[in-house]
């Protein structure tokens, strides 16, 4: 059921299969997805697809710098003389946040809160949002008009970031050519199964160690890259989802390898986003030795 979902998603999306069962791999494991390019490079494909495709309820919030918490979260009205809480678009399965980098702090701040608790506090009620629960967000690189960057903290919460502008010229051809429309599938994802395949996939010492190596390293190289523990712990959780779309029962040393690139990419702000992958290939992974 996976592949199909891959492939239906790939006749929309292409070019980018192994980022679609990245984004899958994030979901199953309850973490957040940041897409990162420039405008009109399929990032709000990628996630209407991905929504569409699983069959799951969809918002889209379009990020601008008038947008108000209330906007986001929802708000108290009056019918008649009884109260009532009007949900914002936050209240669905899939959120798209558009363009992130373009809203207020104060609205980012709302939002990312929300994201992180799956709740909402409005004038101290609490209202949970519905499960399954996940966020997709997109941003515009810094160097365009009207961004601001996200701060760290926030940047933290999220579980992978990429971008999908690096394609081939076959596959650029092969969008041009491309007719095919976002559609749903009469097939579900079964993500409470998915999540229970998840919990059953066996880590060994060596990957955590390993992944302790990387923390030491990467503190050696710059005091600015800072692993905390969520984001290790999100570095296991991705590989066991990782491991659950592979079809495999344990995760590897290179499954970690294959992904650590995409967790740590929106946490390293030094470099231009075109030089964060080798710089984590050769400046962290390639001085780890592996124990087998």
């Amino acid at each position: 059921m996976i592949d199909n979902l891959i492939n239906s998603i790939s006749k929309v999306v292409i070019g980018n299969k192994d980022k679609i069962k990245l984004v899958l791999a994030s979901i199953i494991s309850e973490g957040s997805i940041l897409i990162e390019d420039y405008p009109g490079t399929g990032k709000t494909t990628l996630a209407k697809a991905i929504t569409e495709s699983l069959n799951l309820d969809f918002r889209r919030v379009q990020f601008t710098s008038d947008l108000l918490p209330s906007d986001i979260l929802g708000f108290n009205m009056y019918k008649g003389t009884k109260p009532f809480f009007q949900k914002g678009p936050i209240f669905t399965n899939i959120v798209l946040a558009d363009e992130l980098n373009r809203g207020s702090p104060k609205s980012q701040s709302a939002f990312m809160e929300a994201m992180e608790e799956k709740s909402v506090t409005i004038d101290g009620n609490t209202y949970e949002l519905p499960a399954p629960f996940f966020v997709i967000a997109t941003q515009n690189p810094m160097d365009t008009a009207g961004t601001s960057l996200l701060p760290d903290s926030q940047l933290d919460r999220f579980m992978v970031s990429f971008s999908l502008s690096d394609l081939d010229d076959a596959d650029k051809i092969k969008m041009l050519k491309n007719k095919e429309k976002i559609s749903k599938t009469n097939q579900k994802l079964n993500l409470k199964k998915l999540k229970e395949s998840k919990e059953k996939i066996n880590v060994a010492d060596t990957i955590f160690n390993y992944l302790i190596e990387i923390e030491k390293k990467t503190k050696e190289l710059n005091q600015n890259i800072h692993l905390s523990a969520r984001c290790l712990k999100q570095i296991i959780d991705l590989s066991k989802g990782w491991a659950v779309i592979n079809e495999k029962d344990y995760v590897t040393h290179q499954d970690v390898k294959d992904l650590l690139p995409y967790v740590l990419r929106h946490r390293i702000n030094f470099l231009k986003p075109e030089e964060k992958i080798d710089f984590i290939n050769s400046e962290i992974l390639s001085k780890i030795n592996v124990e087998k």
